[in-house]
């Protein structure tokens, strides 16, 4: 019997479509010394023309040209888009692993995601709020309707967000931060080793375990950072606030949670793996406002602090919101184009080719 998901038919017409290249088509790796660019002459050119109109990207192909044309860097930025890289047009290194990719294992990607997409999207109801790790992607759905998509940032490959489900059960406006001890050891204490006043200038106050504030002289906090630091740090709301103005907590071991961030120039890297595992969420105000419009229960309260900064406010919800970390790599989206993502953590079958060179 076939699946009731909507994307089953483009799914399996693409696989078999890529299944019958890779019996047509030589798909040897290639392999460059140089980035290609617009203008650029390389024999290899002919041959990256050919893939990119077996594979969608390129409706014109002119097998004699061995120039990067204007039209060819067209073709480079759709498949680049489809990838989630970089859509700058050159052919480096990430491009041509994608391009190295051959038809048949993009078949086994598109095949392996849908089992596991379609198996888990099954399983939940018509109210939930889905992140997708590797697309770093946020998706909202009330009704069985989005309401909402927005670009995210998600951890680092060795500090790595967690696949996971759980509820959304309040959010926090004006959030402090309570720094975690791994990340005060590894990315704060190096900071104020190299300047004492750091602690001050970042709206810093810091405790000691019964809970007293400690204040010390920026010479202090420097040596104190040196060696075995005893106290806990917590940043105070503000502008400046590594969690912005919301913080959004589901229960889990992890930890992690989704919320604001003052530096939004990161959502503009297409590789958006640099967080220490907590989501950061592009469209965080959309995703404030629609949970106070159908969840909060003050909302009186949530409308009277809106021009507040500096008060940290919890709201509970009438009702939970559940939240799913998935992992998918590979899938066909609603205007039927395949689309591929780097396998960030290493958890599927994407390959590292050998044959790419910087």
């Amino acid at each position: 019997m076939e699946p009731s998901s909507s994307d089953y038919l483009p799914i399996s017409n693409r696989i078999r479509y890529l299944l019958w290249v890779e019996q047509t088509e030589s798909w040897q790796p290639l392999v460059l010394d140089i980035w290609l660019k617009e203008g650029d002459i390389n024999p290899a050119v002919k041959v990256i023309s050919r893939r990119l109109n077996w594979l969608g990207d390129l409706n014109f192909l002119d097998t004699d040209n061995s120039v990067m044309t204007a039209e060819l860097v067209r073709g480079v930025l759709n498949f680049q888009r489809r990838h989630g890289l970089k859509q700058d047009g050159v052919i480096g290194p990430e491009t041509l692993r994608w391009l190295n990719l051959t038809p048949k294992k993009r078949a086994v990607l598109l095949a392996e995601n849908f089992i596991s997409k379609s198996s888990y999207l099954s399983t939940i109801g018509p109210r939930f709020l889905l992140v997708n790790i590797p697309a770093f992607e946020m998706v909202l759905v009330d009704k069985g309707q989005v309401q909402l998509e927005s670009r995210v940032i998600v951890g680092k490959p060795y500090r790595q967000t967690p696949r996971l489900s759980s509820y959304i059960s309040n959010m926090v406006l004006n959030p402090s931060w309570r720094v975690p001890r791994t990340l005060l050891r590894r990315d704060l204490l190096p900071k104020v080793r190299q300047d004492g006043a750091y602690i001050s200038e970042h709206n810093f106050d810091v405790f000691n375990s019964a809970g007293d504030e400690i204040v010390k002289s920026p010479e202090e906090w420097q040596t104190l950072a040196g060696g075995r630091f005893p106290y806990r740090l917590v940043q105070k709301p503000g502008k400046d606030n590594t969690l912005g103005r919301y913080k959004f907590y589901f229960k889990n071991e992890y930890n992690v949670y989704l919320h604001d961030t003052y530096d939004k120039a990161l959502f503009e890297e297409s590789n958006r793996a640099l967080s220490s595992g907590c989501i950061r969420v592009e469209k965080v105000e959309s995703l404030a406002n629609w949970l106070a419009s159908n969840l909060v229960s003050d909302k009186q309260t949530w409308v009277d602090l809106q021009a507040e900064r500096d008060k940290t406010q919890w709201f509970a919800f009438d009702n939970f919101l559940a939240v799913h970390l998935v992992y998918w790599t590979a899938w066909v989206d609603e205007s039927g184009l395949a689309q591929f993502r780097n396998d960030i953590y290493h958890q599927n079958s994407m390959p590292k080719l050998a044959s790419i060179q910087n």
